[in-house]
């Protein structure tokens, strides 16, 4: 097996400042709210940046290939004549 895939399956832990995780806890917060100043979209750019920076290097392609291949869709199911076909 390479090291690659192996590094894929394998579950890291990272050291968090308190601080940080407070923040972005706070912003998560913030953005909820109905009076916040700023748009929902503003608080969540922050917290992407707060906890961009405690991903490792090696994880990081994975949001690039998350993003490109469009995981985040739901999966697709066809229906035909009352059967259900997923591709």
């Amino acid at each position: 097996m390479s090291t690659t895939s192996q590094s894929q399956n394998q579950s890291d832990y990272v050291t968090m400042f308190t601080e940080d995780l407070l923040d972005a806890i706070c912003l998560c917060n913030a953005g909820l709210t109905q009076d916040a100043p700023e748009q929902p979209s503003y608080y969540l750019n922050q917290v992407l940046n707060y906890l961009h920076g405690y991903l490792p290097v090696s994880k990081r392609v994975l949001v690039d290939e998350y993003l490109a291949e469009k995981k985040y869709y739901p999966p697709v199911n066809l229906i035909l004549d009352t059967k259900i076909v997923k591709p």
